[in-house]
């Protein structure tokens, strides 16, 4: 089929799509068109091929053959040895031996399951207990669909893994099926019970009241036997045969773990989707596979996320990548959800996007992805990380960033404080040594640069931070990576003022007025484990610093031995109604900061009774039961054996 490309568009030389022939209207000739997109149904703009390909023909041969073989019923016996090696490599028998090449396996697929996403091709009765067990637990109807529109609506933007138009369609299907009493798939059945268990987690306060009193469970509860049963569903179907539904299941299984701060177990889940990503074939090149335009952009979504969770997981565990990254990533179309008119509103799916590209770009960088990079060789990834900034669309960018979205598009604000948080973490990263260093007078001033640097990225890196969680409270309290990005950074300017032996550390009033807002801002969150764990450290950091009458008195939080150890809600606390501007922080009290910025000339309330810091609250951090989290934080990387706070 002829084609051309125009502004990143494909042009197709056939008359139109099949949609808008059956409609009798216009068609702009270009996936997705002006037409399917203005009624939000790109997801059925197809273009029909006028003739079929070479492998098209090759398995409908194939097909053919195997077939009439079946038809006649030929003993294997009466067949010459020839014939019979012919019908031993078939396709389904080469697929079996492993040797079925991917763009053979999803067309083949593909044309024989284009409508078998929900409804299952199982005879009736023939149902697994695993699936009799998850079709019990599936609430009824009206309760299922709080959870699945709270997913759609709000969860799902965290990452957008869900296409919502076919998913909703899907959803309609299955429920159709189940009251017929059809067979449905494993597939969509693990993916509905991932939804509803990603999406009990992350409930309004109304909604979970609603579903916790009318189903006599609590949602914790709920959404555990949810995962439970989807797991037990999923080892049921063998690799490579559940499609991109399989995929993306197994992807939300990691998210249910990242949100209950299984880091480790969510890395493992991550590894399992992208291993059946990758039977997929969606690691090469989708142009070979002959398949619609929409699988095409679907696959590419998928694998770009796959892809982005990969190097962030490697980061955050330490962990080698699983995916290798000499191979390009096909970037997707991102057309998908904005007609012509609005094309400047970013697509759900682009933060996603920049950031497998960020994670392209970093890989190039020797030493960056098995962190053997010194702060010496950091120049390029500051370099690469700047270039990406100014690479952002304009409602993303980091200096006066379009904003006209921001009240109509919630994920808009959201997902860009969450990608300028991921840029500033990496241009922090091979410079965090330079925090836990003391630094004298005769320093060479190449390291006292370096050390500026570090101050300055780690800053911004905060202030980004308290404005994705900011966006995240009060519903995605378990949204670990704002609180965590808060607290490891808080940890090191900490062990920065700890070192500070000489009382000549860069904007040092600054990082003691960051540290007071992280603190508090963390203690928006103590209603989790996560935020437990950092709230209870960070204060005990900052009880045992060594710092000036002055300097302490500036810090606004309960000292750690005056907390009843009950965990304040979000509308208990003194910050709960933190709202963002676009110039800095304001907070309830009426004090505005910006951290990364110039200081305020405003004085922070003073509430602390003592002005004698517990220097024993650094020794105490050590007996604290970090748990699961230990996973993720290196308590050594601070480097506070040096200091003895017996001395201070």
């Amino acid at each position: 089929m002829a084609s051309a490309t125009k502004h990143g568009k494909t042009i197709r030389s056939i008359t139109s799509c099949t949609e808008c022939r059956r409609r009798k209207q216009k068609c702009s000739r270009e996936w997705p068109c002006d037409q399917c997109q203005a009624r939000r149904l790109s997801h059925l703009c197809k273009f029909a091929s006028r003739g079929k390909s070479k492998t098209t023909r090759r398995l409908s041969i194939d097909s053919r053959v195997s077939d009439t073989v079946e038809m006649n019923n030929v003993d294997v016996k009466q067949v010459p040895k020839s014939d019979t090696i012919i019908s031993v490599t078939k396709s389904q028998d080469l697929r079996a031996l492993g040797y079925l090449s991917d763009s053979l396996s999803a067309l083949k697929e593909s044309t024989s399951n284009a409508d078998s996403h929900v409804i299952s091709q199982t005879p009736h009765g023939i149902t697994s207990a695993e699936m009799e067990d998850a079709l019990r637990l599936i609430p009824p109807k009206p309760y299922t669909d709080i959870l699945v529109q709270h997913f759609l609506n709000e969860t799902n933007y965290q990452y957008y893994s869900i296409y919502p138009p076919t998913f909703s369609h899907d959803y309609s299907t299955w429920w159709l099926g189940k009251v017929k009493g059809q067979p449905l798939t494993v597939e969509f059945t693990c993916l509905l019970l991932r939804v509803c268990a990603c999406s009990a987690l992350v409930l309004f306060p109304e909604e979970r009241q609603k579903l916790e009193s009318e189903l006599g469970e609590h949602i914790e509860s709920l959404s555990e036997r949810y995962h439970h049963a989807a797991r037990r569903l999923s080892s049921t179907i063998s690799p490579g045969r559940g499609g991109l539904i399989q995929v993306q299941q197994l992807f939300l299984t990691a998210c249910w773990f990242k949100t209950e701060a299984l880091f480790v177990e969510s890395w493992h889940a991550l590894s399992s989707a992208i291993h059946e990503g990758q039977e997929l074939g969606l690691h090469r090149n989708s142009a070979k596979v002959a398949i619609t335009e929409f699988e095409h952009e679907m696959r590419r979504r998928m694998w770009c996320i796959l892809c982005a969770w990969d190097w962030q997981m490697s980061h955050l565990l330490s962990r080698p990548v699983i995916i290798n990254n000499n191979n390009p990533v096909e970037p997707p179309n991102l057309r998908l959800e904005s007609p012509d008119s609005q094309i400047e509103l970013p697509s759900p799916m682009t933060h996603m996007a920049l950031q497998c590209q960020l994670g392209q770009m970093i890989s190039t960088i020797p030493g960056m992805m098995d962190e053997s990079l010194s702060p010496m060789q950091s120049v390029p990834v500051q370099e690469v990380v700047e270039e990406w900034f100014a690479s952002l669309p304009s409602a993303f960018r980091l200096m006066d960033p379009d904003a006209r979205w921001d009240n109509t598009h919630k994920f808009v604000p959201m997902q860009r404080h969450q990608l300028h948080a991921i840029g500033y973490m990496v241009k922090l990263k091979p410079l965090k040594q330079c925090l836990v260093q003391n630094l004298g007078q005769d320093t060479p001033s190449v390291q006292k640069g370096l050390q500026s640097s570090a101050i300055d990225y780690a800053l911004k890196l905060m202030d980004a931070s308290y404005r994705l969680l900011a966006c995240m409270l009060p519903m995605n309290a378990k949204f670990h990576f704002a609180p965590f990005l808060i607290f490891d950074t808080a940890s090191l300017l900490c062990s920065a003022i700890i070192h500070d032996h000489s009382h000549c550390l860069p904007q040092r009033e600054t990082i003691i007025q960051a540290l007071d807002v992280s603190v508090n801002m963390l203690d928006l969150v103590r209603t989790t484990k996560t935020g437990a764990i950092c709230y209870s450290i960070l204060t005990k950091l900052i009880d045992g610093l060594p710092i000036s009458y002055v300097e302490r008195m500036s810090i606004n939080y309960k000292h750690s031995e005056e907390l009843d150890g009950e965990p304040c809600t979000t509308s208990e606390s003194q910050y709960g109604s933190a709202l963002l501007r676009d110039d800095g922080l304001s907070l309830t009290n009426g004090t505005h900061l910006n951290i990364a910025g110039t200081r305020s000339s405003a004085v922070l309330p003073l509430q602390l009774a003592s002005s004698e810091a517990t220097n024993s609250g650094i020794a105490d951090v050590a007996n604290i039961d970090l748990g699961t989290f230990n996973q993720i934080w290196d308590w050594g990387s601070l480097d506070l054996d040096l200091f003895d706070p017996q001395q201070s």
